[in-house]
């Protein structure tokens, strides 16, 4: 680019970052001086680095305070945790803890926020460069970036978790593979920005299955253009994933078949990849004469990496969640929103699945016209081959949202820069509508709406008052100002259903048996057996617990779950669930005074 487009270029991505920081202070800025954090991975990660600065030791991942005395083992990589925990310990003496801990929940994910921006208008722009628009996608890249729910909800303030790490580097791994064949450093860096995702968290994992599948398709047609490239991908990644084992994981647990996080597993996922990339930017004249030979030597390399990950590791072929077992799976995964299929959550709510999965279909759409007129351009399949696998997590669990869009948005834009184009070159009523209608199907915000619309459309009122209620109810149990009431009570564990354990964490000095967390099987299922069961039956496995305190708020919609999901022999409304839920406590818990908090808690008496 040249310098004048270089100094446009700043300024876009400057615009952008200062609209979708102004939409997110307003929406979010209040809560997150309070300390309010709408997502529970938000406030365990605060409580990860106040763990940190206590003195927790690097390796030490076990999360003391969750189903004691054993403590549970987290499945998050501790750089992070390191990166926010500094700068919290260097301002701690000039304004204390809490300041200290708001100021980071602002700058850092505001801070990530310009780093997103800045790459989405840079991929935008070099989409739309193939048809002389490369000025007016990155404006378009600018404002569908800043209106593109689900992904800006992951930097507003108070978002300490992993997921805008990951799409920053997801990004980046794009914007670097579409400068393989010119930048060779890009190459490299796109590597290690995916190993680096994949040593944060396992979803990293089909961000890599992308990256190495367009590094490889781009060199299986135009070897001699990408050989170098590839190579210095594949060298990024097996590079990266091999320090990042050591760097994460204490050399007492490096051979150990972790399958969530950063272990063997994904360490070796990394380094065999890259390895096959390496191997196959070197072939020898005679396997490289023809693009059949080259996709013989990729299915023989490939499938020996593969069979040598499963031979090593089987137990992992299920994903980060093999290990859990049925009732687990059914009696636990079943409530966790995120990990929903977008077919199941079709069926229950369609105000969401618009709000989630309309831009990146839309995305999806785009990309198809673009790729059509520049299929040749080998480069413009990189943002696309992201789009692919991300949209197919999304139909898998639509945690993957998040990712889907963020890869639509560059399609989106383009779309947007051609439909005003052509407006301009010819106006007209039907142009005017169409560029509207590109316009607003890019924008996640609008399929928001319209999926509001159409639900409020289709809902009887009474319906959506009494859901409106519940979600009321439920959020208010979700405040500080509801944990902290819990601070006078004599410190202690509870049992306590899991949507509420990252609060009790963070606000208070008590321990919980249960929170949203997979690896904790024995303390969720101790929870989730007492409130299936009879009062008889819940006496004997609270009183066998480390409890000493059960801790419920009526308004979650897990009271519900367990009536409805009662164990065998019991009615629902006799579950140990329905009986909390309506105030009907047994004997053997005594009510402790919480003052007007919508919690509910009770000392075992045993």
């Amino acid at each position: 680019m040249s310098p004048a487009q270089q100094g446009n270029q700043r300024i876009v991505w400057l615009a952008a970052w200062a609209l979708a920081a102004l939409i997110l202070v307003a929406g979010s800025g209040m809560a997150a001086l309070n300390q309010d954090f709408a997502e529970p991975d938000n406030a365990m990660r605060l409580v990860r680095i106040r763990d940190m600065l206590a003195g927790q030791g690097w390796f030490d991942n076990v999360q003391q305070r969750l189903n004691p005395p054993d403590g549970t083992p987290m499945h998050w990589a501790q750089w992070i945790d390191a990166l926010l925990a500094a700068p919290i310990a260097l301002l701690r003496p000039m304004i204390g803890q809490a300041s200290a801990e708001i100021v980071m929940a602002f700058a850092w994910p505001l801070g990530l926020l310009g780093v997103f921006m800045f790459l989405a208008v840079r991929i935008a722009g070099e989409i739309g460069a193939r048809n002389g628009l490369r000025r007016e996608a990155e404006w378009a890249s600018a404002i569908i970036a800043a209106l593109a729910f689900p992904v800006t909800e992951k930097f507003a303030p108070g978002s300490l978790d992993h997921h805008n790490v990951e799409l920053v580097l997801g990004l980046g791994a794009v914007l670097g593979l579409m400068h393989m064949q010119t930048n060779k450093r890009a190459a490299a860096g796109a590597g290690a920005a995916l190993g680096l995702a994949m040593a944060t968290a396992a979803e990293g994992v089909p961000l890599v299955v992308a990256g190495l599948g367009i590094a490889g398709l781009m060199w299986l047609t135009r070897p001699t253009v990408f050989a170098q490239g590839l190579r210095l991908f594949g060298a990024g990644l097996a590079a990266t994933s091999a320090v990042m084992l050591p760097v994460l994981v204490s050399p007492s647990a490096w051979t150990q078949p972790v399958c969530d996080a950063m272990g063997a597993p994904i360490a070796s996922f990394g380094v065999i990849g890259g390895g096959i990339a390496i191997a196959l930017s070197l072939l020898p004249a005679r396997l490289n004469a023809s693009i059949l030979t080259r996709a013989a030597s990729v299915a023989v390399l490939g499938a020996g990496g593969l069979t040598a990950l499963y031979l090593l590791y089987p137990q992992c072929a299920g994903g980060g969640y093999a290990a859990l077992g049925e009732d687990m799976s059914t009696l636990w995964m079943s409530q966790i929103s995120e990990a929903r299929s977008l077919v199941a959550l079709a069926g229950t709510d369609l105000a969401l699945t618009f709000a989630v999965a309309g831009a990146a279909l839309a995305g999806l759409v785009a990309a198809a016209f673009s790729l059509r007129n520049n299929w040749r351009w080998s480069e413009g399949w990189v943002p696309f081959a992201f789009l692919i696998v991300s949209i197919a997590v999304m139909v898998w669990q639509i945690r993957g949202a998040a990712f889907a869009t963020a890869f639509a948005i560059p399609f989106g834009a383009w779309a947007v820069a051609v439909a005003r184009r052509d407006y301009r070159a010819k106006a007209s009523a039907i142009r005017a509508l169409a560029f509207a209608g590109v316009a607003a199907s890019s924008a996640a915000a609008a399929w928001a709406s319209a999926g509001d619309a159409i639900q409020s459309s289709i809902t009887p009122k009474r319906a959506i008052a009494s859901y409106e209620g519940r979600v009321a109810g439920s959020k208010a149990c979700a405040t500080p100002e509801a944990y902290r009431t819990l601070r006078d009570a004599p410190k202690g564990v509870m049992l306590n259903q899991f949507a509420l354990g990252a609060g009790v964490l963070v606000w208070t000095d008590h321990s919980v048996l249960a929170a949203p967390y997979h690896r904790d099987v024995e303390g969720t299922m101790t929870v989730i057996a007492a409130m299936r069961a009879s009062d008889d039956q819940a006496r004997e496995i609270v009183t066998a617990s480390a409890a000493d305190y059960v801790l419920v708020c009526p308004a979650t919609p897990e009271t519900a779950f367990y009536a409805r999901n009662a164990a065998d022999g019991v009615a629902p409304d006799q579950t140990f669930s329905a009986m909390l839920g309506a105030g009907n406590a047994p004997d053997w818990l005594t009510p402790v005074d919480i003052g007007q908090s919508p919690l509910q808690l009770y000392r075992v008496r045993r």
